[in-house]
């Protein structure tokens, strides 16, 4: 923004002498972030001057113009007030957009000395137009002697009426000039670009090996992310698989779901890695996923499966949130602060869950924006003014190293298991498994359907044997134990294999070999077989010692 030539004084300290309109320059340059000059669309209002001043976000400019009636007692503004906004109108082009609507801008005139009856009828007129208007435009009149306050302001300019009568109402200070604040060159963000390419890659792969498929629009299945290590409070909790904790926050459950993640931590780490370093920022995506997962265990249903690296976002841009603390009013400090609502709001309040077919875990989200935040705190008081990053960075890349080696393990017991969670995704259902024997054809049937089900093929063996086909139950009671590893994890709460330990055993024995029959039968002759399956084997003494 180009700037005119104020008509101002050089205001680095303060004493008794000094008149208060200079006073109430320097701490609106010292405390709200103020500079000298205004653009040159203003320059009519300058002329009109001893001080301007001008304050951007960004977003909202704001024009302070002050005459000093103390210093010069007859100097008024005289402009009309339809120039006043029109001066305004045209400053409109420094504004910042907002949803693609320009935000208003601000023009205060002020006269700074002994009030006068003709002021208010003078300047009444130099007032915001209507309530919607973006050219916003007051009158102020400060009277320092009786400690007065006049103005045609509304409800919006607050903060300057309350910054102002605290200095009328105070003794006067030295005025400070505001502490420099130190900013990191900026960087490329590399470390963000390698968590969004390793994030895609996890979703190929979820796509490439999925369970069962995928549904619409490259949507993985459930069984698919219960394979890979979705959360689940009830596989957590009871199967002690507490590394779903670090899987899920990589998992995505759909295109839609790993493109919205992915582009909102792009916009963080494009913002975040380069002011607070790789190293934080690392150790912040870890705290923020722990938390996500964290919360999302303690208040969801334990049946729900949850995953998304949402948690983890939420802290990034929490913590963004806080961080803006560190920087004096301003455009760094207002874009950090939008930047951070304009994800928080939606993704803290349900309202995306009007989307149809939206599931949020917002428990992932409320988590992970907690934790977030908490760390933000920590590092403002790790942060000195003067220094360009946070301090103690060597603790910080210890949590990410060791968060990246909690990742690495936790996705190695995920592999491990992958194969339980494959094998159980091609189990028959329990509306499918029929109560009672059936005929060899449906039997054969399921088997085809359901061909690593051994509960299908035991059924198909028990029909074969009723058909006098020793031979084909036998083939078929082994390709039940075929995979007994896998499916012994899968199907729990049930005898199922005793019971084709026992038949096959009996089989084996019809044929002559008693001694395979022994050694079949083993696992059926511990203790704990059902009454009825032990005498059977008994009787036969393919448990005796």
């Amino acid at each position: 923004m180009d700037v005119a030539e104020p008509v101002s004084r050089d205001a680095e300290v303060s004493d008794s002498s000094e008149t208060f309109c200079l006073y109430l320059a320097k701490q609106l340059i010292a405390k709200r972030g103020f500079v000298p000059g205004a653009p040159q669309e203003a320059g009519e209002i300058a002329a009109q001057s001893d001080i301007i001043l001008t304050f951007t976000d960004g977003y909202t400019p704001i024009i302070i113009a002050l005459i000093d009636r103390e210093a010069h007692p007859d100097k008024v503004f005289t402009l009309p007030a339809e120039r006043v906004r029109a001066i305004a109108q045209d400053c409109r082009v420094f504004a910042g957009r907002v949803s693609g609507s320009r935000m208003p801008v601000y023009i205060h005139l002020m006269e700074v000395g002994p009030a006068t009856p003709d002021q208010p009828g003078r300047l009444g007129e130099i007032k915001r137009p209507s309530f919607f208007s973006k050219a916003q435009v007051a009158a102020w009149v400060v009277d320092p002697r009786q400690s007065t306050l006049w103005t045609t302001a509304d409800y919006r300019s607050r903060g300057t009426k309350r910054f102002i009568e605290g200095l009328l109402g105070a003794p006067r200070e030295a005025v400070v000039a505001p502490e420099p604040v130190a900013l990191a060159p900026p960087t490329f963000p590399w470390l963000t670009a390698a968590m969004i390419a390793i994030l895609a890659a996890i979703f190929a792969a979820e796509i490439m090996f999925g369970v069962g498929g995928t549904d619409r629009l490259s949507q993985p299945t459930v069984a698919t992310l219960l394979a890979f290590g979705g959360l689940m409070g009830k596989l957590v909790i009871e199967s002690d698989e507490w590394y779903r904790m670090l899987t899920a926050p990589l998992l995505h459950g759909g295109f839609v779901h790993i493109a919205l993640n992915a582009i909102s931590l792009g916009l963080a780490g494009y913002v975040l890695e380069p002011l607070i370093g790789r190293a934080w920022f690392g150790a912040l995506f870890v705290v923020g996923a722990l938390c996500g997962a964290l919360f999302s265990l303690m208040l969801n249903s334990d049946v729900i499966v949850s995953v998304g690296a949402s948690g983890a976002v939420m802290a990034l841009f929490a913590c963004m949130l806080v961080l803006s603390g560190h920087f004096p009013k301003g455009a760094t400090r207002t874009g950090l602060q939008m930047n951070a609502v304009y994800v928080l709001l939606p993704s803290l309040l349900p309202l995306t869950s009007m989307l149809k077919g939206a599931k949020v875990d917002y428990a992932a989200h409320f988590g992970g924006a907690i934790g977030g935040a908490a760390v933000g705190f920590m590092l403002l008081a790790l942060w000195p003014r003067d220094e360009a990053r946070p301090r103690l960075r060597a603790a910080a890349l210890a949590v990410a190293i060791v968060g990246l080696a909690g990742f690495a393990a936790a996705a190695a017991l995920a592999r491990q298991n992958y194969p339980v969670y494959e094998l159980t995704a091609g189990l028959a259902p329990p509306a499918v498994i029929p109560a009672n024997d059936v005929a060899q054809t449906e039997s054969a049937d399921l088997v085809a359907r359901y061909p690593r089900d051994p509960r299908m093929h035991f059924l198909h063996a028990l029909a074969l044997i009723r058909a006098k086909d020793s031979a084909g139950a036998e083939q078929a009671l082994r390709a039940g134990l075929a995979e007994e590893a896998l499916w012994r994890r899968a199907i729990t709460g049930d005898d199922l294999p005793e019971r084709i330990h026992a038949i096959l055993a009996l089989v084996v024995l019809d044929s002559g070999r008693k001694d395979e029959a022994r050694e079949i039968a083993k696992p059926a002759c511990a203790p704990g077989t059902a009454t009825q399956l032990r005498a059977l084997l008994d009787r036969q003494k393919l448990c005796a010692e």
